[in-house]
């Protein structure tokens, strides 16, 4: 395990997880594990619960969106699904080139390379920023969308 890796877990946290599972190997196993055995496991638990927590918040941006407040996505010309290799709009589609995820921020650039039914090709650029209501903003265009699961449940309210 680098250090990079540990640092990514906070330092108190790991400590407090530590004392706590420390406390409760004297109390079941008799004082058997040490302190540094304790932390050993500790961190790299931390680490393993911080990167599965840090990769399923990195996918908030994988799913089919529509401009905010538009009609169902099935028939929707603003429609855009975006996967991990792709970004595909009503008569564009583009391959995902490169992605950036933007530290401290739930935002992502996307570089891409794209083409329409008449084979032009073009590169472009995409800030995704998540939002608090489980939107998201696109940029340049300034569209705030929304999924379109959110769009149909608005439009076929349950029983």
């Amino acid at each position: 395990m680098t250090d990079a890796a540990l640092g990514a877990v906070s330092g108190e946290f790991r400590r407090a997880l530590c004392f706590r599972l420390h406390n409760a190997s004297v109390a079941v196993q008799g004082g058997m594990m040490g302190r540094s055995s304790c932390c050993k496991i500790c961190s790299v638990a931390a680490v393993l619960l911080a990167a599965s927590a840090m990769a399923f918040a990195q996918e908030w941006w994988k799913d089919s969106f529509a401009i905010e407040g538009s009609s169902p996505c099935e028939n929707n010309d603003s429609r855009v699904t975006f996967t991990d290799k792709s970004a595909d709009m009503w008569e564009v589609g583009c391959t995902l080139d490169r992605v950036q995820k933007l530290r401290g921020l739930d935002a992502v650039i996307l570089d891409m390379t794209c083409s329409d039914d008449e084979q032009s090709v073009e590169k472009r650029r995409a800030l995704l920023l998540k939002l608090d209501d489980n939107k998201i903003l696109r940029y340049p265009e300034y569209q705030v969308l929304q999924r379109c699961s959110e769009l149909e449940a608005k439009t076929n309210p349950g029983p």
